[in-house]
């Protein structure tokens, strides 16, 4: 008997069942007793919510990657933990939302609804970026087609084959919606509720976050995206504010509730492992942040720390329990929370880099303080102390010891909190901030976190097709990704 590649197998197990999307969302459910073809719009909502609960839930976004962009940590422990079952269910849970989505978007196309379909495509393409961008090298064009096209063995893409393919999909998906296409997305989208206005928004957006991902391997392709999005608002409109903002949000009543909240919701005791980092909590006390507390909880002794890595990290008594700041309330403690998919503070600070940078026209200045005052209005901080922070040295344009540039990577690093994933990539391609402490397990031989995770052992096992020339040392290093373009790092 042949053994098939656990992608295939999900792919297959997925296809073939008749599932009611969720527990709650009584809305979007199916009639058990009714068999049936499930509505596009239900596979939709799967889709979203098996996205969400894989890239935001505690472990891959609190604990692992939490701890690579330097953001968050687990005391005690403050490892890079690896564990092969879970990091066989990261990789399975990505594969498993992506199918749903496929999965909608045929079902959507084949009933003409071309809304639906084109929604679809952006989630299944921002899902896409942040399976190559964890792992590097991924089956994607050759992935989901077990059906129509018999493939029993995924092949490997290599990361330029796939950000080729995301910006294909994403290019797709935003002429249906300049068009105004067909049908309505229904009850299952759980991100905008049917606004086909923000859905443009959105997939114009994360095109501009793929091209500014790839900027500096290829340039030229990049420079061809943003020119076409920002030269053209009305064709190709992008998240200008925060009612934009591609969130989550969740009933709030049991079990419905907030995937942070699950793990950390508490009266506001320290209970639990899960707290602040010292990067990003010296990053915001170095500069008088107004975020610091909103993003983090005193300690136990009426201040602000975070926990740092290093050699002798577990005798260190600033990382002690008391002595280390907890995640702040509006991210930990709501159990009608969020989960962040794209915030519109992001896509002021591509801008801001892509007109720094000469790869289109604009006012990089403006776009910067943008960028800076959408993500301190989300956060609650009232216009006066953001006019203060703006005047900080090394917040100011133009002044401190640090480039504008270097301002724009820190600033969107900052406002990048809670989509760990994303945060990480952005210290991986830019360096910025600087991280150079390492967890004690891996301290004596490197000097910046992890470059990637390691492959699902599962995959190993099961697809033959899994590339031989990946190096992985210590698990998480080895190969640097694609877009890491990063000299002197190990």
């Amino acid at each position: 008997m042949k053994k098939i590649s656990i992608i295939k197998l999900l792919f297959i197990s997925i296809t073939l069942l008749v599932v009611s999307c969720t527990k709650k969302f009584d809305s979007i459910n199916v009639n058990p007793n009714a068999p049936t073809v499930v509505p596009a719009t239900n596979i939709l909502a799967r889709g979203i919510l098996s996205s969400a609960s894989t890239l935001f839930g505690e472990r891959l976004d609190i604990y692992y990657t939490g701890s690579y962009a330097g953001q968050t940590a687990a005391i005690g422990l403050g490892d890079y933990e690896y564990r092969v079952d879970i990091n066989n269910s990261m990789w399975r849970g990505m594969y498993i939302a992506m199918s749903y989505l496929v999965n909608a978007a045929d079902v959507a196309k084949k009933a003409g609804n071309t809304n639906l379909y084109a929604a679809a495509m952006t989630i299944k393409a921002y899902d896409g970026q942040k399976t190559t961008d964890m792992w590097g090298n991924i089956p994607y064009t050759e992935a989901f087609h077990l059906q129509d096209s018999g493939i029993l063995y995924n092949h490997y893409d290599d990361q330029a084959t796939v950000y080729k393919a995301l910006l294909a999909e994403l290019k797709e998906a935003a002429e249906i919606f300049k068009s105004g296409g067909t049908g309505s997305i229904g009850v299952g989208d759980l991100i905008f509720k049917g606004d086909l206005a923000k859905w443009r928004k959105f997939c114009n957006s994360l095109r501009l976050r793929v091209a500014i991902r790839m900027s500096l391997v290829d340039p030229t392709t990049a420079k061809s995206v943003i020119s076409e999005i920002l030269g053209d608002p009305n064709s190709y409109p992008v998240m200008t504010d925060n009612v934009d903002n591609a969130y989550l949000w969740f009933p709030g009543v049991s079990p419905d509730l907030e995937y942070w909240y699950q793990r950390l919701g508490t009266s506001g005791s320290y209970t639990d492992q899960y707290r602040m980092n010292d990067v990003l909590i010296s990053a915001l006390k170095n500069n008088n942040d107004p975020r610091l507390p909103v993003y983090a909880r005193l300690d136990n002794n009426g201040g602000y720390n975070g926990y740092k890595f290093g050699a002798g990290q577990l005798s260190d008594p600033n990382n002690n329990g008391n002595n280390v700041s907890g995640i702040g309330q509006r991210f930990a403690n709501n159990p009608a929370g969020f989960s962040p998919f794209m915030n519109c503070s992001e896509v002021s600070f591509i801008k801001a880099e892509a007109y720094e940078r000469n790869l289109a026209t604009g006012d990089a200045q403006t776009a910067y303080e943008n960028g800076i005052r959408l993500s301190c209005k989300e956060n609650g901080i009232d216009d006066a102390s953001i006019a203060t922070f703006l005047t900080q040295p090394e917040v100011a344009w133009g002044s401190g010891s640090t480039s504008n540039l270097e301002k724009i990577y820190l600033q969107k690093w900052i406002s990048l909190f809670k989509q760990s994933e994303e945060a990480w990539s952005e210290a991986r391609r830019t360096d910025i901030p600087l991280m150079t402490n390492i967890s004690k397990d891996y301290s004596t031989k490197h000097n910046r976190p992890p470059f990637r995770l390691a492959y699902a052992d599962e995959e190993k096992t099961l697809n033959p097709n899994f590339p031989t020339n990946i190096v992985e040392t210590d698990i998480f290093w080895g190969t640097q990704v694609w877009w890491d373009t990063r000299t002197g790092v190990h």
